[in-house]
């Protein structure tokens, strides 16, 4: 599904848009198209570009950790290896 919305970047990097009711939830992709007439410098593009690194604390507290648990996941190496024996035995069928 394709939808088209309209948005607007404010001068503090945050992107408005207003999403129409009912979509599902779930992942998205987001493509920005600059119209023509928008002129970035190399500055622009390096200011749009920067990343802040976060510490460990700051990863904590922001809750991007346990990224398995939602999955039921409680040895990755362990899930890793039954994945792959799942997909040997159906390449063997």
């Amino acid at each position: 599904m394709v939808i088209h919305l309209n948005g607007h970047i404010t001068d503090a990097g945050e992107l408005e848009l207003d999403l129409p009711s009912g979509l599902p939830a779930g992942e998205a992709r987001i493509t920005i198209e600059i119209p023509s007439q928008a002129e970035w410098t190399a500055a622009d593009l390096d200011r749009a570009l920067q990343t802040t690194p976060m510490t460990g604390a700051e990863i904590v507290k922001a809750g991007l950790v346990g990224g398995w648990e939602d999955e039921g996941i409680d040895d990755s190496a362990l899930w890793v290896e039954e994945q792959r024996q799942a997909r040997r035995e159906r390449r063997n069928r």
